[in-house]
């Protein structure tokens, strides 16, 4: 029988957490090959879980907030790019003696699958594909994922692996089993026919689930509906089956969604209605923020019977230009009437959470103060995210083409949390700390209410 490994590379980074972060398409990827009859391993470097980090470290991972929790880290030396940022630069997840007793103990296999994420932490795609060709000689090594599907030509020179297959869905599967020389046809139509093969976690304090693919928006600053060739969603009784299957076999108690377009098509709705005539004790989350603009009674309704614990919307900007141009996907009555909805069902500031984008061209401070206030108003919690410009996106071309971010940066750069430490055009990091602690203070004083 055919063995693959696959590996999900640590972060290395300025600053990271276990905010629900599952190598969802890696455990999809084992599904498929799996029901090809290929047995799959996996090396999962942010498993905080693991028995083996455990022994290792000798420290006992804590879940704090709903199975969230911080990852093991080791501070290593920053890139050249980042010596005149006053940040500390860590490796997350395993050390890297426990990921090469990993990779040896996985004995002999005829491939090695690595995933990336954002594109932002390269670094430790190319540090884990270098361990893994020394422990591993001579064994082909294929990238894919979010990294090399944005930025295949910068993955292609610096990764370090055999081959780099840009791409989602069972096509980029397939590609890298004819490049690997294993003649294997996949189930084609996994999203209804296949669940993510979670059975190589020893524990888990959480799942992630997803509903759909892709997303029929078309957001500047966002590259979800670049990665998929459309918009496509599950059956609801096939993810009810997914839900039901992590509740009774791995008595999960926490459990994420991370579509991007949730709510969109309604069969999400459909979903609720099946785990609401169910039963279930489980509590759902939404990290990514939800298009206010298809909330309605109903669903808020659903989201109190089906115990959802996470509430993330998106509103971005309150400033009218600036939603027209990123998309127009959201405005700020959308806001104000999803909040309502919600409200009406007994959900507060506890629950709700709202995503503010700061930085975005054309949004000034003024613009995060307003939308801000609006949250405080509402009663439910703003959220500042620093920009990230995403290779590839609308905003990035206009940001390159403009002189803005110099063309061939190194994308670690591009990081939230780095960026504002360079980039002249936006605003200052007294700027974003005085609205950091603006919205700090909304949250602190609606929780205490």
């Amino acid at each position: 029988m055919k063995r693959i490994l696959l590996v999900n590379p640590w972060i290395e980074d300025v600053a990271a957490y276990d905010y629900w972060l599952k190598p969802l398409g890696l455990l999809y990827i084992s599904a498929m090959l799996r029901n090809a009859g290929i047995e799959t391993l996996l090396v999962d470097c942010l498993d905080r879980h693991d028995r083996e980090l455990r022994q290792f470290t000798g420290k006992t991972p804590v879940d704090r907030y709903f199975g969230t929790g911080q990852f093991y880290s080791e501070v290593i030396p920053k890139p050249h790019c980042l010596l005149e940022v006053p940040r500390r630069f860590k490796r997350y997840g395993f050390p890297v003696e426990l990921f090469r007793k990993k990779i040896r103990d996985t004995l002999d296999v005829d491939a090695v699958f690595v995933t990336s994420m954002m594109t932002y932490w390269h670094y430790g795609v190319s540090e884990c594909i270098s361990v893994i060709r020394q422990e591993k000689p001579g064994i082909p090594v294929v990238l894919g994922g979010v990294y090399a599907s944005i930025m295949p030509e910068h993955a292609e020179q610096h990764s370090g692996a055999d081959a780099v297959f840009p791409g989602t869905g069972v096509r980029l599967v397939q590609q890298a089993l004819d490049y690997i020389g294993i003649n294997k046809e996949l189930e084609s139509n996994w999203l209804d026919a296949l669940e993510p093969y979670y059975g190589h976690y020893q524990e888990l304090s959480y799942a992630v689930v997803i509903t759909n693919t892709g997303c029929p928006y078309k957001c500047s600053y966002c590259a979800s509906w670049k990665l998929w060739d459309g918009f496509s969603q599950m059956q609801a009784d096939h993810a009810a089956g997914i839900i039901g299957n992590l509740l009774q076999e791995r008595l999960i108690k926490d459990i994420a969604f991370f579509d991007d377009a949730l709510l969109v098509g309604g069969r999400f709705k459909s979903l609720l209605q099946i785990l609401r005539e169910r039963g279930t004790s489980s509590r759902f989350h939404l990290p990514n923020g939800i298009h206010t603009r298809l909330m309605d009674k109903e669903l808020a309704a659903l989201f109190r019977d089906c115990n959802f614990k996470t509430i993330n919307l998106a509103l971005e900007s309150v400033n009218e230009n600036v939603q027209r141009i990123t998309g127009e996907k959201v405005s700020s009555s959308d806001l104000a009437r999803a909040v309502e909805f919600l409200k009406d069902e007994g959900f507060g500031p506890k629950e709700i959470n709202v995503y503010i984008i700061a930085d975005l061209p054309g949004q000034s401070s003024c613009d995060v103060k307003r939308a801000i206030t609006l949250c405080a108003s509402l009663g439910v919690v703003p959220k500042i995210n620093e920009l990230t410009p995403i290779p590839g996106t609308p905003l990035w071309k206009d940001l390159v083409a403009s002189g803005i971010i110099p063309d061939g940066v190194d994308p670690v750069m591009l990081n939230n949390s780095v960026f504002p430490h360079w980039w002249k055009n936006g605003l200052s990091l007294v700027e974003l700390q005085e609205l950091k602690d603006m919205a700090h203070e909304v949250k602190e004083e609606l929780l205490s209410d």
